[in-house]
């Protein structure tokens, strides 16, 4: 996008600062919801986009095989599968592969396949560094990224949502990301040297307010197979936590929170499905 372009998005939104006091509550909350990322559909992004399609039930049961078979080299030297992620049997089922396959989606080149029996995985080249682990094992810096770019696909709804990338690490696509103008939350995903998987979530203030109930419910319900049992740590609004700082306009979705690059989701639907809370139960 141009720099004129920028120019008249933030102008247009900044228009509608005077509308903001009577309907968003105190003047600090304001201050960072404007300065925080904001919904200016002028300015094209860059990032990574793709669909969800990764059930919340598979990647909790997979994602310590996921960062097991990210420390290996995935292909031999005549381009097989290596054996030693075959082994950790996250290809023995359907859900396994499911999650390898966006896995591989979000670290392998863009267009790069890998097969495996009947089937063949296809690289989106989505994150930095990751078409490495073709012919090695990823650094723990690159591991969290990657598993960021597979959390951001983690929901139940696995058809027609799209979700779009940001970050430091995040590989442009060089797509039309125009549409995307709700960001979502910040992920900082931590591996640890006993296969688990850490993710710290910092939901963006506008979501919040979009969804119209508790971010951290919210966010639970998005990504938990059970509440409290997830690995899932809510860190509190992005916008009024000093520990995430934006690198370059906030608009842009590149933050560091706690000196780590990390990812943000955006997406083109203001309400998405897992803002709803579920059903009560009748007794």
């Amino acid at each position: 996008m141009n720099r004129s372009g920028r120019a008249l998005g933030m102008t247009m939104m900044m228009m509608g600062v005077g509308l903001l006091p009577a309907a968003c509550g105190p003047a600090s909350e304001i201050d960072g919801e404007i300065h925080g990322p904001g919904l200016e559909a002028m300015i094209g992004k860059p990032g990574g986009q793709d669909t969800n399609g990764t059930p919340k039930q598979a990647w909790h049961t997979w994602k310590g095989q996921v960062v097991q078979a990210l420390l290996l080299p995935l292909l031999q030297a005549d381009d097989t599968l290596n054996p030693g992620i075959v082994g950790t049997g996250i290809l023995g089922t359907p859900e396994g592969e499911e999650v390898f396959d966006h896995t591989v989606r979000c670290a392998l080149a863009k267009d790069s396949v890998v097969t495996h029996g009947d089937s063949a995985y296809t690289g989106r080249g989505m994150v930095a560094g990751g078409s490495s682990w073709a012919q090695g094992g990823l650094p723990l810096s690159v591991i969290d990224n990657v598993l960021e770019c597979v959390v951001a696909f983690v929901n139940d709804k696995t058809d027609g949502v799209e979700v779009l990338l940001t970050g430091l690490n995040v590989v442009d696509d060089e797509g039309d990301h125009t549409g995307f103008i709700h960001g979502e939350a910040v992920w900082c995903a931590h591996a640890g040297s006993t296969l688990s998987v850490n993710v710290d979530v910092y939901p963006t203030y506008a979501f919040a307010r979009g969804c119209g109930i508790d971010a951290k419910a919210a966010l639970e319900q998005r990504y938990c197979h059970k509440v409290g049992a997830c690995g899932l740590n809510y860190m509190g609004y992005l916008e009024f936590n000093p520990a995430c700082k934006p690198v370059g306009a906030p608009a842009d979705g590149q933050y560091i929170c706690n000196e780590k690059p990390c990812t943000m989701t955006w997406l083109n639907d203001p309400e998405p499905d897992w803002c709803n809370p579920p059903p009560r139960r009748r007794r």
